[in-house]
């Protein structure tokens, strides 16, 4: 009769090589998936200002057309900003003044985005026409072209990414 003192094989759990192996493989995917997930991120920041500043843009000519009041874009590319004024003669000598509301706050661009227009304002009227205007917006290689149709402020989004 033979017994067994000490140590019994046992197949439970892995080798301190397995983990190590394991852990480099992991270290590995993830060093080659960031920059696609980082890339992803700038386009989807991008995507959304584009849409936020089209459908303000929608809204602000609406807004003139049922108020029957202009109202104007100003954009500061300078500073990577824009805002929206309404007409009111009463308040200030170039007749229009910043909105007090939500849609009147200075919204700035996210960093690293700029802004480029072929004008610094643009004006929407009562009878639902508007300056025709293109907007470019960028971050890193990636582009997103808006133009302002005359009519009823239609928004074209042209991705150039």
């Amino acid at each position: 009769m033979t017994l067994l003192i000490g140590r019994r094989s046992s197949n439970k759990g892995f080798t301190l090589i397995e983990l190590i192996l394991l852990t480099i493989i992991i270290t590995a995917l993830v060093a080659l998936s960031t920059p696609r997930f980082r890339n992803t991120f700038t386009s989807l920041k991008l995507k959304e200002t584009s849409y936020n500043l089209a459908k303000m843009i929608n809204f602000v000519q609406e807004r003139a057309i049922v108020e029957g009041v202009p109202y104007k874009l100003v954009l500061d590319t300078d500073k990577g900003r824009y805002y929206f004024m309404r007409f009111d003669d009463t308040k200030d000598k170039s007749g229009f003044v910043r909105l007090e509301e939500k849609i009147g706050k200075i919204f700035i661009l996210p960093k690293g985005t700029t802004l480029r227009a072929n004008k610094n304002e643009v004006y929407f009227y009562p009878d639902g026409r508007s300056q025709n205007v293109t907007i470019t917006l960028s971050s890193k290689n990636k582009h997103i072209k808006m133009n302002v149709k005359g009519r009823l402020g239609y928004v074209e989004i042209q991705r150039n990414m």
